[in-house]
């Protein structure tokens, strides 16, 4: 510890006092922290030598211990347009009192050119200021491009004097997806790194950070899906969204002629719903002035569009049946109301077997999880109103299965409270507009083994992913793992606007995806190697058991085995477990039960 401490303390003192290691002639006042080595320069070198190095910190040692300066202080001029050079139409020629353009000849106090603007520049290691020189040549671009295109976002395109660097705005993305950093810590950290004695000196730029983040994830998620080299046409529904490289998807991961060389595909989706009552408490808080809400990239992403999921909802009138299956608590808790709250929570659908969110199939809840109720579908013939209490999660399924069929007609839909879903979903594709289908679509439905658990016991077999063809392994509860990490953003998200909320969303549920995407080689390779070593451990028990029973019993087994998988509904209750009650003689249980008394 001691050793260490020396050390640590050497490293602050003045190791290059003396001669400029530049010029070799003045005085050696100036040190960087931000350089690796040691150094000592005068203040000309040191404008010089950071000509390009903006950002770094400097010290000047005052003979007594160093003290914190900045390089605009001591005359660092930033120009634009030139590679780091004046403007030759301007220059640094028009000095007030001074018409030598050398830097050396700038002092602390000194003169600056007369086309310098002070702009304050935050970056991943502090906020800066810094005198900037526009270039004014002939079709110069105007001030926010120049800043643009020297890697400076401005916060606005009017005489910009707040920038952002491109470096710390890709942090603030990267700490908002990993760490759950809200805008204000970041910049809270930025402060103190800047000047963590008196953080209050340090202008606040906190509100320019969270308007030049949203333009900024925007255009990066244009640039990142192709849509920056192509400006004629826009993205499109769920155009900026990743989705599971491995669910199968003709045109996409399999070969033209797959109808002919796979006997049968099938989507596998799993949707789920999360709302306060259930800890998923993304709710959005109501606007004073929702006219003003600016949406950048409404249903481009994985949250619906807003004005058509809203034209669909006002087609439906809230049903407050209560449930003929188990009481589950998400069902019957569905009218709370909460008037200060414009959405109560979401609901997803994701790829089942590998967890990845579907594009353009996100949607938001209104009040409580009333879309959770009873599938009662009652059609009013006055004003051809649709009265359904799943028009939420039937939205989002629909959109699912038509962004990922692709001519894939099978689909198998795992829902927490699927049995009551599924009772009248045709009836209601059938009977509104916005909800639609491709043909000839099929659809199975399951009840993901941890919830069936709660479910009645007659709707076990016909639920359970145990008894359905192509299910494999699937447990049908991945979307329980995903919620985790967004109920770390829940709490920020709250208080933001609904455009907002919904990129964040958006953000989130990209960087799920694309870390599944990154990773589904060395995933999917283990699913594989412990699948081959399940089939290995049972093949033989399985066999043996098979040769010890009756071969009538076995073939008519077979039978009903193949009659359920292929028809399903009240087929598969040979699944059902038959325990026969057995009868109980009563004079031997009086006589234990005297037996007991008389010890």
């Amino acid at each position: 510890r001691d050793v260490y401490l020396d050390i640590i303390l050497d490293s602050e003192q003045f190791a290059c006092a003396g001669i400029c290691e530049t010029c070799q002639s003045a005085e050696a006042t100036f040190n960087c922290v931000t350089c690796a080595g040691d150094h000592g320069w005068c203040r000309p070198c040191l404008i010089r030598s950071h000509q390009s190095l903006p950002f770094h910190k400097i010290q000047l040692w005052n003979n007594m211990c160093f003290q914190d300066v900045t390089l605009a202080d001591q005359g660092f001029i930033w120009y634009l347009g030139h590679g780091g050079e004046p403007c030759p139409s301007y220059g640094a020629s028009k000095i007030h009192g001074d018409q030598d353009g050398r830097v050396d000849d700038i002092t602390e106090t000194g003169p600056l050119p007369q086309d310098t603007t002070p702009v304050t520049i935050v970056h991943s290691s502090g906020v800066f200021t810094h005198n900037v020189s526009w270039c004014h040549c002939q079709g110069s671009d105007p001030q926010h491009l120049q800043l643009l295109r020297a890697r400076l976002f401005p916060a606005s395109s009017t005489q910009p004097r707040t920038v952002f660097t491109f470096k710390v705005l890709d942090h603030f993305l990267i700490d908002t997806l990993e760490c759950k950093t809200s805008a204000r810590s970041f910049f809270e950290k930025l402060t103190r790194l800047t000047n963590n004695a008196f953080p209050d000196t340090v202008p606040d730029h906190y509100r320019e950070l969270m308007r030049v983040s949203r333009l900024w994830r925007d255009l990066k998620n244009r640039k990142w899906f192709g849509f920056g080299h192509n400006m004629k046409s826009g993205p499109g529904p769920g155009d900026l969204a990743l989705f599971c490289p491995s669910c199968p998807q003709p045109g996409i991961n399999m070969p033209l002629d797959w109808e002919q060389k796979y006997e049968r595909q099938v989507n596998y989706y799993y949707w789920y719903s999360e709302t306060i009552a259930r800890q998923w408490p993304v709710a959005c808080l109501n606007m004073r002035q929702p006219k003003e809400d600016i949406f950048l990239s409404d249903g481009l992403g994985y949250m619906v569009t807003k004005g058509e999921y809203q034209a669909h909802l006002a087609s439906a009138t809230e049903s407050r049946e209560r449930s003929t299956c188990s009481n589950h608590r998400a069902v019957n808790a569905a009218n709370t109301n909460r008037g200060n709250l414009r959405t109560t929570g979401v609901g997803a659908t994701a790829c089942a077997r590998h967890g990845c969110f579907i594009p353009h199939s996100v949607v938001d809840f209104q009040k409580g999880k009333w879309q959770v109720l009873f599938n009662i579908l009652l059609i009013d013939r006055l004003d051809d109103k649709i009265t359904s209490s799943h028009m939420n999660i039937d939205y989002s399924i629909c959109n699912a299965i038509k962004h990922a069929a692709r001519g894939i007609n099978d689909s198998l839909v795992i829902y927490d409270v699927g049995c009551q879903w599924s009772l009248h979903f045709s009836e209601c594709v059938n009977n509104c507009s916005s909800l639609t289908l491709p043909d000839d679509t099929e659809i199975v439905v399951a009840v993901g083994k941890f919830h069936l658990s709660t479910h009645k016991l007659a709707g076990f077999p016909r639920y359970s992913l145990n008894f359905i063809i192509g299910a494999g392994q699937v447990d049908g509860e991945i979307l329980e793992t995903l919620w985790a990490p967004f109920n770390k953003i829940s709490p920020t998200a709250r208080s933001m606007s609904q455009a907002h909320r919904q990129e964040i969303l958006d953000d989130h549920m990209h960087n799920s995806n694309w870390k599944k995407l990154v990773q589904i080689v060395k995933t999917l390779l283990q699913k594989y190697k412990c699948a081959n070593k399940g089939i290995d451990d049972t093949k033989v028990p399985f066999q043996e058991l098979t040769h010890s029973l009756e071969v009538s019993k076995v073939s008519s087994w077979e039978k009903d085995e193949k009659r359920a998988m292929e028809q399903y509904g009240e087929h598969l209750d040979i699944y059902q477990l038959q325990i026969d009650k057995g009868e109980l003689f009563l004079g031997s249980f009086h006589f234990h039960m005297l037996f007991i008394l008389m010890r």
